[in-house]
């Protein structure tokens, strides 16, 4: 199998994914060398058909990943505010260092924002999911990002509007 074979239309793997199924296809490759010399050619042709099940299973879900990525970048261009962005990376290059309240008053001072906007934008990316910190009942927990958190950020950072 050539990896570049299995792309579609609109399917771009990742350099990792590349390599990842390029490696398959070198293990399968080898397999294949190996059981020439193997008299029980019936074990060997179950083990060939696993890898190949193996390589299609792990391409279709690759693909439902590449889709699910697609669909995160367009809710996080058309969901998430300017503002939100901007605070979403501040927070993940400060992760854990300061509680919700010093927070507010760092992000505000640092973006020349009201600090009402800032609350107002935190309490969206926590209702959202993006960020986890104290609350009432739990106070001095130090903000950080969720894994959707990290993944959105990710994607932000990665696709700048």
């Amino acid at each position: 199998m050539n990896v570049s074979s299995n792309r579609s239309k609109g399917f771009y793997s990742t350099p990792e994914f590349i390599n990842f199924l390029q490696e398959l296809h070198d293990f399968k490759v080898e397999i294949k060398k190996f059981g020439k010399n193997q008299p029980e050619k019936i074990s060997y042709n179950r083990l060939i058909e696993n890898i190949e099940e193996l390589e299609s299973t792990i391409l279709l879900r690759y693909k439902d990943f590449s889709v699910l990525e697609k669909i995160l970048i367009t809710t996080s261009n058309k969901q998430l505010t300017k503002k939100q962005k901007i605070i979403l990376k501040l927070i993940s290059q400060k992760e854990g260092e300061e509680v919700y309240t010093t927070l507010i008053d760092s992000l505000s001072e640092y973006l020349d924002i009201p600090k009402s906007t800032i609350r107002w934008n935190l309490k969206g990316l926590r209702e959202s999911g993006l960020i986890y910190a104290g609350d009432r009942d739990n106070k001095g927990v130090p903000v950080s990002l969720t894994d959707l958190g990290r993944i959105m950020t990710d994607v932000v950072i990665t696709n700048k509007d």
